[in-house]
């Protein structure tokens, strides 16, 4: 029961697939974050303070830009490496 059915199966031929779907999961967590806090900057803004709507639609949308500048400009890089171990 330690190993698979298969005697074909070869966990190395795994890893490019594994490594594909982690960068896309982190790349997701990333947006989401960015507008996560995008969000909560406006409703802090908003709501929080005495500043107002409009004040807190512009901080939220600076954090946004930010946040997408970011992300097209070195963020969205993996750091984990293409090449499998060994």
């Amino acid at each position: 029961m330690a190993g698979h059915s298969s005697p074909s199966y070869d966990p190395v031929q795994d890893l490019p697939l594994h490594a594909a779907a982690y960068h896309h999961f982190m790349l997701g967590v990333k947006w989401v974050a960015i507008g996560l806090g995008a969000f909560l900057t406006f409703a802090i803004m908003a709501f929080g303070t005495s500043a107002g709507i409009l004040p807190g639609l512009i901080c939220g949308a600076l954090v946004l830009v930010i946040g997408i500048y970011a992300m097209r400009h070195g963020l969205a890089h993996s750091t984990e490496s293409d090449a499998p171990p060994g």
